[in-house]
């Protein structure tokens, strides 16, 4: 165990077992933490292992999962009512960070609520991008480390294999996840779907100007997703040395001045900067093409960064922000309609997983009810139940009772 792990061991050990279990989770992402306080918190495999060793000697613990993604770094806990604050302390001492500005940057839930937002978390409800599935994954290795490492126990085990079951069915049910609506996805999409002379599952070229910036960049991971594909990427001549955040086998970097020689080699042409000049121009265009093989130019620039002249080229389709907007608007409609049916699959999976929570300690004392009612009259207990609930808890357990007896009688 690490220098870390043994001053969180060494905290746990000072702590008493208190009653009661419940499920906690802190949550550093996205929505409250800007990218350099959620990098602070990014933990890699082996620290995730040592965090998960010094979580399960707590005797307030009895379950953990750490999950880390790029948006977000959550660290899950059953255990007694102090489990949260154990929880917060390993989190600051393991990260060397004072726990007063820890909390300023947490967003912490509890009991159902913890529940409920892994279900969001592992359903896509709770992403950037709504309803996207690669968090799916993310929850069933973070879950998967926890196995590895004995580090779970019966509500952890319950929850995250309904919430990662939840989530595979609204996957299968819905197009939630399929119904894409960011213009770096679009994009993406069209490149995946267009047919050059050789038909669509010959390998393509994409030529990206612009690939080193935000969209460029997005755009280039997207495509790079799937194989067949390879890339050109322009950089300007004082910047061709230049490393990018991501490696690819499959990315060439060229000179931006030579980007007219490289477009006759390309099947997609995308045009991504931020400068106030065309990057594509049709004059220069019809010199630097010598077929007239079909190709696909898509401009996300605002404003526009290629000629819409070009479209007179033989050969040449071009589809601009406009376009993608449309697109993405449309989607976003008919991903509405999906996610109406997606939160219906949730909900019903949330209530599912909360019941079996609520009911699995009634095992332990199925036998302590069978002789109380075997030894108290019935009418002594309905009574008693009568004079310590309030009329509404009382209307359920009158409208429970009843339904008791039809079960029965069928």
């Amino acid at each position: 165990m690490g220098d870390k792990a043994s001053l969180t061991f060494a905290r746990c050990q000072g702590m008493s077992a208190g009653n009661g279990e419940n499920m906690y989770c802190i949550s550093v992402s996205h929505k409250k933490a800007p990218v350099a306080v959620r990098e602070r918190f990014a933990f890699a495999r082996e620290e995730k292992e040592e965090l998960l060793e010094a979580l399960k000697a707590c005797p307030e613990i009895t379950g953990a999962v750490v999950l880390c993604t790029c948006n977000r770094s959550e660290f899950y806990v059953s255990g007694s009512k102090k489990a949260i604050a154990v929880l917060q302390e390993a989190i600051a001492k393991f990260k060397e960070i004072r726990l007063e500005e820890l909390l300023q940057y947490l967003n912490i839930y509890s009991g159902d609520q913890a529940v409920a937002h892994i279900f969001k978390v592992c359903c896509g409800f709770d992403s950037m991008v709504l309803g996207e599935d690669e968090i799916l994954g993310q929850v069933k290795d973070a879950y998967q480390l926890t196995l590895e490492k004995k580090a779970g126990d019966y509500e952890i085990h319950t929850v995250f294999q309904k919430a990662i079951t939840c989530a595979k069915k609204i996957k299968t049910d819905t197009n939630l996840s399929r119904t894409p609506v960011s213009v770096g996805t679009l994009v993406a999409n069209e490149v995946f779907h267009f047919e050059g002379e050789e038909g669509p599952l010959a390998e393509k070229t994409v030529l990206i100007m612009g690939i080193t910036g935000k969209m460029g960049g997005i755009i280039a991971k997207n495509i790079l997703s799937k194989p067949g594909i390879q890339v050109l990427g322009t950089v300007r001549s004082h910047k061709t040395g230049l490393d990018l955040e991501w490696k690819s086998s499959r990315i060439r970097l060229i000179d931006y001045g030579e980007r007219y020689r490289y477009m006759e080699e390309a099947d997609i042409i995308v045009s991504a900067t931020s400068g106030p000049h065309y990057t594509v121009v049709e004059e220069k265009l019809k010199k630097a093409l010598t077929s007239s093989k079909k190709r696909l130019f898509i401009d996300v620039a605002v404003p526009i960064d290629i000629d819409p002249q070009i479209r007179n080229l033989p050969g040449v389709s071009l589809y601009d922000i406009d376009f993608f907007e449309q697109l993405s608007k449309a989607n976003n409609q008919a991903k509405r309609k999906e996610l109406g049916a997606a939160r219906e699959i949730m909900d019903t999976e949330l209530d599912e997983c909360l019941k079996e929570l609520l009911f699995h300690p009634c095992f332990r004392k199925m036998g302590e009810w069978k002789e109380l009612w075997e030894k108290t009259p019935l009418e002594t207990i309905l009574y008693r139940i009568r004079d310590h609930v309030s009329s509404e808890e009382l209307k359920v357990i009158i409208r429970t009772l009843d339904q008791v007896e039809d079960w029965v009688k069928e």
